[in-house]
């Protein structure tokens, strides 16, 4: 199907119309990924310097990482132009492992072999054991019950487990969308999320359920589905600037009211029932409320024009080239520079820490993330060069 361009229309370029180019550098899928980790990066800042008053913004920054992977994925997949089941998995697979796996590997060794804790605050190392440790390296910790060595890497699991589910997601709506379909899809995701939390054993933490965040993922599923829509972007970009920081802040009022709500002054309320914060209302209300939230982003997604500002487009673009390894790395850097080797002058702490953390991150994408992802983007491709081959030979012989 012809898809109209810039240079074909006077109509302003959109996201929907950029869906199917080659490029995939989307400025407002860009500045979601920078304040996404950004939101994680300040979080853990904050924590280290011992200071309150923000909440968990940090979560935030994960849920949306959800939303993101989930649209930016299923749009790489229609850039694969694979339809047979079998091969999109295959060339969705490796590229995914080949993409996740090296960076995640040498954060979890660097971090084991120099006794880092697992959050930037804390005082003392704790060796996690074998089966922690191997967890890490497979990023099953929500299957094993186990802890992150690095905090950030809870989130790794929920997303190597969507990626079994998301190639078949893109099968089934490529060529058959309809609102229905997309309502049906939300329904059952919350359904099965709530069915496990409900059913989950003994002892298992509400937070590390396989589907806790099935949800979240399908906010951006149908996002993407939306975005292939013709005029779907009405609004400026600008708005979708001032749209996610509202989310933001909105995110923040919400977590106050969990925290500091009517629980705060009523003496029957379960204080010291959930270890995080004194929260007063019921663990299960953590769940519709990231849905929530990741559906209203999910939502606004597809309505905006691209931003046009080139001082936020460029930024935004290299925070999200980064993102990963940033997000990866910020908790050792953290906790080697604000807490274990820090100086009497946070200014100087500040200015070592963001300097040593710009190089590990650089050094990172240069020598591991970048090569890695050009060596799975060619063994995912190589079969089909073959078989191409072999056709253009057939045809000229």
């Amino acid at each position: 199907m012809h898809v109209t361009t810039a240079t074909e229309t006077s109509q302003p370029l959109t996201m929907a119309s950029m869906v199917h180019e080659s490029s995939g550098d989307l400025a407002n899928l860009d500045f979601l990924r920078a304040v996404a980790v950004s939101l994680v990066l300040f979080g853990h800042l904050l924590g280290t310097l011992r200071i309150r008053g923000l909440g968990d913004l940090g979560h935030l920054g994960v849920l949306l990482f959800f939303v993101h992977t989930a649209l930016v994925l299923m749009l790489s997949m229609g850039r694969l132009k694979t339809r047979g089941r079998g091969e999109l998995y295959r060339r969705f697979t490796i590229r995914r492992g080949f993409r996740i796996y090296p960076l995640s590997i040498l954060c979890v060794v660097v971090v084991t072999a120099l006794r880092i804790p697992s959050t930037s605050w804390s005082t003392s190392y704790t060796w996690p054991g074998w089966e922690a440790l191997a967890s890490n390296i497979l990023l099953v910790q929500n299957v094993s019950q186990t802890a992150s060595v690095n905090c950030v890497l809870w989130s790794l699991p929920f997303e190597i487990q969507m990626y079994a589910l998301l190639p078949a997601l893109f099968l089934w709506l490529v060529n058959g969308w309809s609102w229905r379909r997309g309502m049906a899809l939300s329904a059952m995701a919350v359904l099965i999320a709530s069915s496990e939390y409900l059913m989950r054993p003994h002892g298992f933490d509400g937070e590390f359920l396989i589907t806790r965040y099935f949800p979240c993922f399908v906010s951006g599923v149908i996002a993407w589905k939306v975005m292939d829509r013709r005029n779907a972007a009405k609004w400026p970009g600008w708005i979708w600037v001032v749209g996610l920081l509202a989310i933001v802040l909105l995110y923040r009022g919400v977590d106050a009211l969990r925290v500091y709500g009517p629980g705060a002054f009523n003496p029957f309320a379960p204080h010291g029932l959930r270890q995080d914060h004194g929260i007063w209302w019921p663990e299960f209300l953590d769940l519709p409320r990231d849905w929530l939230f990741c559906a209203g982003v999910g939502a606004l997604i597809p309505m905006f024009r691209e931003v046009r500002q080139k001082w936020l487009k460029s930024t935004s673009k290299l925070i999200a080239k980064y993102s990963y390894g940033i997000y990866l790395f910020h908790v050792p850097v953290f906790y080697l520079f604000l807490s274990k080797w820090k100086t009497s002058i946070v200014a100087l702490d500040l200015a070592i820490t963001v300097g040593v953390l710009a190089i590990v991150v650089a050094l990172a994408y240069r020598l591991i993330e970048d090569p890695f992802i050009r060596m799975g983007k060619r063994l995912a491709s190589q079969p089909v060069a073959r078989a191409a081959l072999r056709a253009e030979e057939a045809r000229v012989g």
